[in-house]
């Protein structure tokens, strides 16, 4: 699997350009995703194919709250072939269910999580691509 992206929780959108200016990333596309209560920002980084970094803007729910409100670090996003494949996997050796009954779908991806007990803490997101392939890269 490869890493599709690293999501960020920022308690405001104000906070925006401090993170471009320290990591030189571009706004490539945003989504409002009402499940999660929250605005997602991808951006990329000049100069890199690496993985994209994800700013995820609460306005409410659990994501609100997230480390006492003040955000940080919340996930890294695998790309997957199958997120239906994954779950059968994790249900069949683990005998653990996703997250997410059903997938959430944010534009042309479809998302869901691996439960956070499962890696002490550590919150593990599976992506699946619809479509063409979505990996924002910007180029000097």
């Amino acid at each position: 699997m490869k890493i599709h992206h690293i999501g960020i929780i920022i308690p405001d959108r104000s906070q925006m350009e401090i993170w471009q200016t320290l990591f030189g990333t571009e706004i490539t596309s945003e989504h409002y995703v009402t499940e999660y209560q929250a605005t997602l920002i991808f951006c990329a980084t000049h100069g890199t194919n690496g993985p994209a970094i994800e700013f995820i803007v609460p306005d409410g729910g659990t994501l609100k709250k997230f480390n006492k409100g003040r955000g940080g670090l919340h996930h890294i996003a695998f790309a997957v072939d199958s997120i239906e494949d994954v779950r059968k996997a994790i249900k069949d050796i683990h005998h653990i269910d996703l997250l997410e009954a059903q997938n959430i779908r944010v534009d042309h991806l479809q998302v869901n999580f691996l439960p956070p007990f499962v890696t002490r803490g550590v919150i593990i997101e599976y992506v699946q691509e619809d479509g063409a392939t979505y990996r924002p890269t910007i180029q000097e």
